[in-house]
């Protein structure tokens, strides 16, 4: 009799060990979650690399030819002209594009030009661009944008970056992660605060930044992380250029109530 009831109390499992056993399971499922969305997420941040490295070579290719003097296209540069299809002016990938083969030129002016896919991000999901070989470029689905220091004409904030000036290309940047703005690049805290500042949560904190010398960098970035501070971080010479132009205009204002202090 004793060894009947022996047997039955091993036959299965009680409630603690069932509670125990499940909670190992949801341990181990939460464990291998967390892996699988790590890995996604560092592969997500390999491709958006690949991608600024083959687009920082075809803006070198474009900068290369003669009739470019060394230029690297930005958004809100002066239109071409003899392109009676597009407006260079909107966007920078409408002049880097037609240095690849597979570009897909609007048959009207207005139309948005195709291009592939290493002018857009993974893991920007504003808009998903399928499987195609080639997609619409706009302001949504491009993801990447442009900055400049206005080497080119300095009256225009958004003209190009000349690559034969005398200045640090390695700390120039001309492509980064963004949120693109019709005809305009990041030119100073303002609109790095607009187009920059809150794509992080792509490559979970991290921006990743093609500067004018080629080289591909990587900023993280947390919760007590300033725009100003990252800013600088990334483009310090845009940065001081910055400061002293508003220390010059503070100046200016200054000598001007003075003199008005001083008629009265």
């Amino acid at each position: 009799m004793k060894l009947h009831r022996s047997l039955r109390r091993s036959a299965g499992f009680t409630l603690i060990e069932l509670m125990v056993v499940i909670a190992i399971m949801v341990t181990l499922a939460g464990i291998a979650g967390t892996a699988i969305y790590s890995h996604m997420g560092v592969g997500d941040e390999a491709k958006c690399r690949a991608h600024l490295e083959q687009l920082v070579q075809l803006g070198t290719k474009y900068s290369q030819d003669i009739s470019h003097s060394g230029l690297l296209p930005t958004s809100g540069m002066e239109d071409d002209e003899d392109t009676d299809t597009v407006d260079e002016s909107e966007g920078w990938w409408l002049s880097v594009a037609p240095e690849l083969d597979a570009v897909v030129f609007p048959r009207q002016m207005g139309g948005k030009m195709k291009v592939s896919s290493i002018f857009h991000c993974p893991a920007d999901h504003r808009v998903e661009i399928g499987t195609d070989a080639t997609f619409a470029a706009d302001e949504k689905s491009v993801s990447y944008v442009s900055w400049t220091d206005a080497s080119d004409d300095p009256e225009n904030p958004n003209s190009c970056i000349r690559t034969t000036a005398k200045q640090n290309l390695d700390v120039l940047p001309w492509l980064s992660d963004g949120k693109p703005v019709k005809g305009e690049s990041v030119t100073d805290v303002a609109t790095f605060k607009k187009q920059v500042m809150s794509t992080a949560d792509r490559h979970d904190g991290k921006i990743l930044v093609a500067y004018a010398s080629g080289a591909v960098k990587v900023f993280e970035m947390d919760e007590d992380t300033s725009p100003e501070a990252l800013f600088k971080k990334m483009a310090p010479d845009m940065a001081r250029k910055a400061a002293k132009a508003g220390k010059g205009k503070k100046g200016k204002k200054s000598r001007r109530v003075e003199e008005d202090d001083d008629e009265e």
